[in-house]
């Protein structure tokens, strides 16, 4: 299973299309239509953006093969534009929805008393491991492969 979608960020991968660089986001991959239209998600992500100070920088390395070509090293300042933000030997994202664009899912337990509770504790503390791996199964980010291993 992938948690996330692996070309989103490339190119129109909206229907219908919707151009990058909007006023809430400015995010040089991520369409402002992507936020859910009530007012509090767009709110939201324009409040994180003017506490930090800057856009979100998330960075994955990206897998390099003999046909990858060497870019811009790692560490460098945030692009400024799509063209820098192509060259860069990281997978450069730099918008909330790239987090929060996979899906992931959330269960409550509940027992009927504390040795129940205890009982259902300790498989969960065993299977725990194998979700995780299962959760981060993210080998594409904007349509590219990912030095990541799981």
């Amino acid at each position: 299973t992938l948690p996330c979608f692996p070309m989103m960020g490339c190119g129109d991968f909206t229907v219908p299309a919707a151009a990058p660089n909007g006023d809430k986001m400015r995010s040089l991959f991520i369409p402002d239509a992507c936020i859910n239209p009530h007012p509090r998600f767009g709110t939201l992500v324009q409040n994180i953006r003017q506490r930090r100070g800057s856009k979100v920088d998330i960075r994955v390395p990206r897998f390099k093969d003999k046909n990858t070509p060497q870019g811009t090293p790692a560490g460098c300042p945030a692009p400024s534009t799509l063209e820098e933000a192509l060259k860069m030997d990281e997978v450069y994202m730099d918008a909330m929805a790239f987090g929060m664009g996979c899906c992931c899912l959330q269960v409550t337990f509940q027992g009927r008393d504390i040795a129940e509770s205890r009982h259902l504790y300790d498989h969960l503390a065993v299977l725990s491991p194998i979700l995780l791996a299962l959760t981060a199964a993210t080998p594409i980010a904007r349509g590219v492969l990912l030095d990541t291993d799981v």
